[in-house]
C-alpha cells in the first residue's frame, strides 16, 4: 500500500471507539504488510464490534500475515528436495566407491564425483577385463 492508503486506513482506524491503540497499531501494520484494503476493512469491521475477542481476531489476521507467498513455499520445497537428492548422491557415490574398491577397483568418491559417468565406464571395463 502506499504511504497515502496507510495513512487513510490509520485515520479510519482512529476514529473508530471501540478500537483501542493496540488494535489500531496492529491494523496499520496488517495493512502496511498486506497491501491489502478489502481485507484490512474487513478486519477494521471485526474489532469495531462490541464484546469482541480481540485477541482472537488479531491472531487470525497474524496467521495470514505469517503464510507464505506459493512462490516462496515451492522455492523451498525445491530446495528440501534438491537437498535431499544431494544426500542420495553422496550417498550412491559412497556406495558405488565401496563396491568398485570390493571388486578390486581403486576409485575413491572423489574421483566418481569428478571423473564423467563413460570414463568411470570405461575404467571400469578395463580393469574387469584385465
Amino acid at each position: 500500500m502506499s504511504i497515502q492508503v496507510i495513512s487513510e486506513m490509520a485515520e479510519t482506524v482512529a476514529q473508530e471507539p471501540l478500537i483501542s491503540k493496540e488494535e489500531q497499531l496492529f491494523v496499520v501494520e496488517f495493512a502496511f504488510k498486506t497491501s491489502d484494503k478489502e481485507l484490512t476493512n474487513k478486519l477494521i469491521d471485526e474489532l469495531a464490534v462490541t464484546n469482541k475477542d480481540s485477541d482472537s481476531i488479531i491472531a487470525k489476521y497474524k496467521a495470514m500475515l505469517d503464510e507464505k507467498s506459493v512462490w516462496i513455499s515451492q522455492i523451498e520445497n525445491l530446495l528440501i528436495a534438491l537437498e535431499m537428492y544431494r544426500i542420495e548422491e553422496e550417498k550412491a557415490i559412497n556406495r558405488l566407491a565401496d563396491i568398485l574398491n570390493a571388486y578390486g577397483i581403486d576409485v575413491t568418491a572423489d574421483e566418481i564425483r569428478t571423473v564423467g559417468t563413460n570414463d568411470l565406464k570405461e575404467r571400469v571395463k578395463r580393469e574387469i577385463t584385465l
